[in-house]
C-alpha cells in the first residue's frame, strides 16, 4: 500500500492501534501466508522473510509475536505485516483495520490529495465490480450464460462460491454501474476494469470485459484483485481476457484458486498446478481440494516461493501438447531450486484436467495424481521417445541426452536427489549412448560447476529485501548488556514483577540505545499498571523494534526463573551504578572515612554474581 501518495501519512491514536491490534489474531494472520503446524504451545512454519527450507519461525498466541530462529525476523501483528507488504507501520496498521473491518478515524479517511483511488478504493471497486458480475449471471439478462456455465460442468455451488459472473455485451454496462455508485474513470482505470477510447473516437473509457464469463482473481487474504474473461461469442479473436497488472495486480506473484485451496494443500503438503481457470474449478468442484492455476503466464520463481510456504510436493498437471511440455521443463527445474519434490502428472487421451474430471470424475482424476512418476522419470520417458525418433543421428540423440544431464545436474545441485541416484542415471545414460560411465560422470561434474548451489550466500538479493532492518544485537559476554536484557526479558515474561524493581533501576541506566528505547517503553507502561506483552508489540513507539523485543520475550521464556534472574541482574545493576557514584565523589576529594561508609551499601552486592550469556 503506497504511503499515501507521499504527500500524508496518516497518523493513528494509541487507542485505535491496541483496537487494531486485539482484533488481529496473530495465528489466523500468519497462517494466510504461511503454513503453521501446532508444536506445544506455538505453532511453526517456513519463515517468508529468508530462503528457508526447515521451519524457523515460531508464533506465539498467547504473546501474539513471531519469531524466526534463523534470520532473526520477530514482532507482532504490525511487524510482521510491514515485513511482508513491504509497508510503514501506519499502512500496516490502515491495512490490518481494513481486514478486520474496523472503520478509520474521520481525521485520517481525508481524500489523497492528487485524487490517486488507494488500495482502499480499488478492493472497494474490484468487490462491487466481482458483486456486479455476479448478479448480472444471475439475473434474466444471464440466462444463457448461465446455462453455458450449467453446460461446462459448473454447479450452482460452484458459481457460488468461486462468484463466477457475466459481463453483459455492452460498452459501458459496468462503467455506468459503478459511476451509480460513486466510482470514477480513475478507479475504474487503475483497477484495469475498463481502457481508454481513442480520442479520435470521442475519448472516455469503455469496459474492459464485455460478453464473457467472468472468474475474479483473489489473493491469498481472500481480495478480490483482478478478473479473467472467458469469451462467449465463437469468433472472439481472445479467448480469454485477463486484468491488467496495477496497484493490486501482479500476476507472476499470485496462482488462482490458492485462496480456496490453501488449507488442503497445507494438510496434504502437495500443490497440484494447472494451467486453466476451469482447469482448477472444476477439479475443486469434484473433491480435489489442493488445485490451483498459474494466470495465463509461464510459472514465475515468485509463485514457486509462494507454494514452498505450503507444500513440500508439487504435482505439475499441464496439457500433453508441445507447448504444455516447453512449460513443464520450464516449471521443474524453478521448483526443483526450491528443493520441492516435483512429480508431473499427464491426461489420458489429451485431454485437459476441466474435461478428465468430468468425464471419469474426482476420484479418477485424484488416482492419476497420486500415481503421477517424479520430475526425472517424466522427463527421462518424454526423452526416450526423442530418442527413437532420432534414430541413427549421433548429434541429435547427443543433444537430447545433453538436455537430460543438465536437468539431473540440476536436481542433484538442489537436494532433490541424492549422489546414489545421480550414479544410477549416470550408468543407464552412458548404456543408451554406448559410453563408458566414467565419461558421463566427468561431463556432469564439469556441468555442475556452473549451477549456483541450493541455499544462497548472505547478501541474496531477495534475502536483503525483505530481511528486517533491526535485528537483535550479538548480546556477547558484556555483564552490563546482559544484565540490562535479564531485566527487560525477565518483565516483559511476569510483568507483574514491575513493581519490585521500579524504584531500584530506570530507563537512564540502561545504556544500549535499543535498550534504552525498550525499558521507556515498559517503564511508562508498568508505572500506568498497564504492562502487557501484547499490547507492548503492537506499539508504534518500538515499531522498528519488534525483532529485539521478540527475541527478549522469547529468550526470557525459554530460561524461566524470572524473578531469581531479575533479583540478580538488578543487583549486578545498582552494584555497578554504586561503583561509578562512589568514583565520581572520590574524584570530588572526598575523605576516605566518609567513602568508607558510603561503600558499605556496595558490598551487599557481591560483584562476582555477572548475568551468564548462556540464556540469553
Amino acid at each position: 500500500m503506497p504511503a499515501w501518495n507521499g504527500e500524508r501519512v496518516p497518523k493513528f491514536s494509541e487507542q485505535f492501534i491496541q483496537q487494531v491490534a486485539q482484533a488481529t489474531d496473530i495465528i489466523d494472520l500468519v497462517s494466510q501466508y504461511v503454513a503453521l503446524k501446532k508444536r506445544g504451545a506455538e505453532y511453526a512454519g517456513l519463515c517468508p522473510f529468508h530462503n528457508d527450507k526447515n521451519p524457523s519461525m515460531y508464533v506465539s498466541p498467547a504473546k501474539q509475536i513471531f519469531k524466526c530462529f534463523s534470520c532473526g525476523a520477530g514482532g507482532g501483528v504490525f511487524k510482521f505485516v510491514e515485513l511482508h507488504e513491504r509497508l510503514s507501520f501506519p499502512e500496516a496498521v490502515r491495512h490490518l483495520a481494513e481486514r478486520a473491518h474496523i472503520p478509520l478515524p474521520r481525521d485520517v479517511e481525508a481524500p489523497v490529495p492528487d485524487g490517486t483511488p488507494t488500495k482502499q478504493d480499488l478492493h472497494r471497486l474490484t468487490a462491487f465490480a466481482a458483486d456486479y458480475f455476479h448478479r448480472t449471471l444471475l439475473s434474466p439478462a444471464g440466462r444463457e450464460t448461465l446455462e453455458y456455465a450449467h453446460s461446462r460442468g459448473l454447479t450452482d455451488e460452484s458459481i457460488q462460491r468461486f462468484c463466477i459472473g457475466y459481463a453483459p455485451e455492452f460498452w459501458d454496462a459496468l462503467l455506468q454501474a459503478a459511476g451509480r455508485e460513486g466510482f470514477g474513470q480513475q478507479a475504474l482505470l487503475a483497477a484495469g476494469l475498463v481502457a481508454p477510447r481513442d480520442q479520435d473516437r470521442g475519448g472516455g473509457c469503455y469496459d474492459r470485459f464485455r460478453n464473457r464469463l467472468i472468474f475474479p482473481i483473489y489473493d491469498i487474504g481472500g481480495n478480490v484483485i483482478a478478473f479473467g474473461g472467458r469469451a462467449l461469442a465463437a469468433n472472439e479473436r481472445a479467448k480469454y481476457l485477463n486484468s491488467p497488472e496495477g496497484p493490486l495486480y501482479d500476476k507472476g506473484a499470485n496462482l488462482f484458486g490458492l485462496n480456496w485451496a490453501r488449507q488442503a494443500i497445507s494438510d496434504k503438503e502437495q500443490a497440484v498446478v494447472v494451467e486453466g481457470y476451469m482447469d482448477c474449478v472444476i477439479p475443486q468442484q469434484a473433491g480435489v481440494g489442493n488445485v490451483v492455476a498459474n494466470l495465463g503466464t509461464a510459472l514465475t520463481d515468485r509463485q514457486v516461493k509462494l507454494l514452498g510456504r505450503y507444500a513440500k510436493e508439487v504435482v505439475l498437471v499441464y496439457d500433453a501438447d508441445a507447448a504444455g511440455e516447453a512449460a513443464t521443463d520450464r516449471a521443474l527445474e524453478m521448483f526443483l531450486a526450491q528443493q520441492l519434490h516435483v512429480r508431473v502428472a499427464r491426461i489420458p487421451d489429451g485431454k485437459d484436467p476441466c474435461d478428465y474430471t468430468l468425464a471419469h470424475g474426482g476420484e479418477a482424476m485424484q488416482a492419476l495424481i497420486d500415481q503421477a512418476p517424479d520430475a526425472l522419470e517424466y522427463a527421462w520417458r518424454r526423452r526416450q521417445g526423442e530418442l527413437e525418433a532420432a534414430g541413427d543421428n549421433l548429434a541429435k540423440r547427443r543433444a537430447i541426452v545433453e538436455d537430460f544431464l543438465r536437468l539431473v545436474v540440476s536436481s542433484s545441485a538442489f537436494g532433490a536427489i541424492d549422489e546414489v541416484r545421480r550414479g544410477q542415471l549416470a550408468q543407464h545414460i552412458a548404456h543408451v549412448l554406448n559410453l563408458p560411465a566414467g565419461e558421463v560422470q566427468q561431463h556432469m561434474r564439469r556441468m555442475g560447476r556452473a549451477i549456483p548451489r541450493a541455499n544462497p550466500l548472505p547478501g541474496d538479493a531477495q534475502t536483503a529485501r525483505t530481511s528486517p532492518r533491526h535485528l537483535p544485537p550479538a548480546p556477547g559476554t558484556n555483564p552490563t548488556y546482559l544484565a540490562q536484557r535479564h531485566i527487560l526479558e525477565s518483565l516483559l515474561n511476569a510483568p507483574d514483577l514491575f513493581d519490585s524493581v521500579v524504584e531500584q533501576v530506570g530507563p537512564v541506566d540502561f545504556d544500549d540505545p535499543a535498550l534504552r528505547w525498550v525499558a521507556q517503553e515498559v517503564w511508562n507502561r508498568g508505572s500506568r499498571g498497564h504492562l502487557a506483552v501484547e499490547e507492548l508489540v503492537a506499539c508504534e513507539v518500538l515499531a522498528e523494534l519488534g525483532a529485539l523485543v521478540a527475541d527478549m520475550i522469547d529468550a526470557g521464556h525459554r530460561r524461566g526463573n524470572h524473578e531469581q534472574t531479575l533479583r540478580g541482574a538488578v543487583e549486578f545493576m545498582t552494584y555497578r551504578r554504586d561503583r561509578q557514584n562512589m568514583q565520581d565523589l572520590k574524584a570530588t576529594g572526598m575523605s576516605d572515612d566518609v567513602l568508607r561508609q558510603i561503600g558499605k551499601r556496595c558490598q551487599k552486592a557481591d560483584p562476582r554474581r555477572k548475568p551468564m550469556a548462556g540464556g540469553s
